[in-house]
C-alpha cells in the first residue's frame, strides 16, 4: 500500500467541499420551494428535474471526459454549479426567487452533477496506484455521505431558518473554492489523444465496451436492478415508520434518526472496504455485501422493533457501500483510460436510470396491495438477480492483473 499522492488530496478536497455544497443544496432547496408551493407534486419535480440530466447528458459528459481536458472539465462543472447558485440566491435576495427558477436552477446543478462525476472517477486512476483505488474510492465515497448527510443535511435547516438566501448564496461558494482547488490540479491529467470522430460514434463505443464485456455487462445489470428494487423499497418505508397509522408508529424525528444510522453504516463501510476487499477479494466482498444486504432487506417483513430495525439500516448502509467501493474500483481497473469516461457515463445512465422506474413501482405495488409485498418484491428482485448475474464476476476479472490499456482487444469480449 502506497501514500496516496499530493494531487488525490486535492481532488478529495474539492470532492469534500463540493459534497457538502450538494448536501445543502439538496436539503435545503426543497425546503425554500415550500415557501412558493405546498403541491406534492411540483415539490417531488424537484428531484426528478435534478436527476433527469442523468438520462440526457450521462453519455455526451462521458464523451467529454475522454477526450478534452478533465481538469478543465471539473473546474468548468464546479464553476458552473457556483454560478447558477449564485444568481438564485440574488433572486431569492430580491424575492424574485420563482419555481420555474428553482426548476432550472436544479436542472443546471443536475448538468454539473454529471459532468463532475464522471469526469472525476475517470480520473482516480491515473492519480494512485492500481492497488490503491479501493483506498482512494472508500475515502471519496465516505467524505460524500459524511458532508450530504451528516454536515449538509442539517446545516440546510438551519440556513433556511436564518435566511432562505443563504442556503443558496452558501453552496455557491463552497462550488467556488472547489473550483479553485481544482484548478490547481496538474495539467498531465489529459486523455490519451485519439482519432477524430464524432461524439456519437464516440459515445456508441464505450456503449459497446459496457455491453459486449462480459463482468462490466454483469455488474451493470446486476446494478440497475439493485437500484430499481432499493428506489421501490425506500420510496415506501417512511409510510413503515412514521404516522400512527404506520406499523412501527414513530415520529418523524425517528426516520431522521434512521437515516442517521444508515450514513453511520456507510462511513464505517467506506473505511473497511478497501482492508475487505484485500484480504476477501473483490468477487467475494462484492457479493457477500449484495447478499447480506438483500437477506437485511428482510427484517421489515419479520418485526416492527426499533432496535432490529436500526441495525438494519446501520449494516445495509455498510454493505452498500462495500458494494459500491468495489464495483468502481473494479471498473476502474478493467476499463482501459482512453475509454473510462464514456464506460463509467454509461454505466451510470443504465443503474440511475432504474431508480425513477423503481420508485414508480414500488409504490404502485404498495397502493394495490401493502407495504410489505412492495419490500418482499424488492429482496426477490435482489436475491435473483444476484443469482442469475453473478457467474462472470469472478476475482480475475475484477481485478486484472494486466494494465487495461495493454490487455488484448480480444480478451473478455472487449471491443479495444
Amino acid at each position: 500500500m502506497t501514500t496516496l499522492s499530493g494531487p488525490f488530496h486535492r481532488l478529495f478536497a474539492a470532492s469534500a467541499t463540493a459534497n457538502l455544497a450538494d448536501g445543502l443544496v439538496l436539503v435545503g432547496v426543497p425546503l425554500l420551494a415550500l415557501r412558493t408551493t405546498r403541491e406534492p407534486i411540483l415539490i417531488s419535480g424537484i428531484q426528478a428535474v435534478f436527476t433527469l440530466p442523468w438520462l440526457l447528458f450521462a453519455l455526451q459528459a462521458g464523451a467529454l471526459a475522454d477526450r478534452r481536458g478533465r481538469r478543465g472539465l471539473l473546474v468548468g462543472a464546479a464553476t458552473l454549479r457556483g454560478i447558477v447558485l449564485a444568481l438564485a440566491g440574488a433572486a431569492a435576495l430580491t424575492g424574485n426567487l420563482t419555481l420555474a427558477a428553482i426548476y432550472l436552477t436544479v436542472f443546471v446543478l443536475g448538468f454539473g452533477e454529471v459532468l463532475f462525476d464522471t469526469t472525476s472517477q475517470s480520473l482516480v486512476p491515473a492519480m494512485v496506484a492500481r492497488e490503491d483505488l479501493g483506498r482512494a474510492n472508500g475515502r471519496l465515497i465516505g467524505a460524500q455521505t459524511v458532508m450530504n448527510n451528516f454536515v449538509g443535511a442539517p446545516l440546510a435547516g438551519v440556513l433556511v431558518g436564518l435566511a432562505g438566501a443563504a442556503v443558496l448564496l452558501g453552496p455557491a461558494a463552497l462550488y467556488l473554492i472547489a473550483a479553485g482547488l481544482l484548478a490547481g490540479l496538474p495539467q498531465r491529467y489529459q486523455p490519451e489523444a485519439r482519432p477524430p470522430a464524432t461524439m456519437r460514434a464516440d459515445i456508441a463505443e464505450g456503449l459497446q465496451h459496457l455491453l459486449q464485456h462480459p463482468t462490466l455487462r454483469s455488474l451493470g445489470m446486476l446494478g440497475a436492478v439493485l437500484n430499481l428494487a432499493n428506489a421501490a423499497y425506500f420510496g415506501v418505508i417512511v409510510l413503515f415508520v412514521v404516522g400512527e397509522g404506520s406499523p412501527m408508529g414513530l415520529p418523524e424525528v425517528a426516520f431522521g434518526a434512521l437515516a442517521a444510522m444508515l450514513a453511520a453504516g456507510s462511513v464505517t463501510g467506506s473505511l473497511l472496504a478497501a482492508r475487505l476487499e484485500a484480504r476477501f477479494g473483490p468477487r467475494r466482498t462484492l457479493l457477500t455485501g449484495v447478499a447480506g444486504s438483500s437477506l437485511l432487506m428482510v427484517t421489515p417483513l419479520v418485526t416492527t422493533a426499533v432496535a432490529p430495525i436500526a441495525a438494519m439500516a446501520f449494516l445495509l448502509g455498510l454493505a452498500s457501500v462495500l458494494v459500491n467501493v468495489v464495483v468502481v474500483s473494479s471498473r476502474q481497473r478493467i476499463v482501459p483510460g482512453s475509454l473510462l469516461g464514456r464506460v463509467n457515463a454509461s454505466f451510470r445512465l443504465l443503474v440511475m436510470g432504474a431508480m425513477p422506474l423503481g420508485a414508480a413501482v414500488g409504490g404502485a405495488i404498495a397502493s394495490a396491495t401493502d407495504l410489505r409485498v412492495t419490500f418482499a418484491t424488492a429482496v426477490a428482485l435482489q436475491l435473483l438477480a444476484l443469482l442469475a448475474l453473478h457467474r462472470p464476476i469472478t476475482d480475475a476479472a475484477l481485478c486484472p492483473v494486466d494494465d487495461p490499456e495493454e490487455a488484448p482487444t480480444t480478451t473478455a469480449g472487449a471491443t479495444r
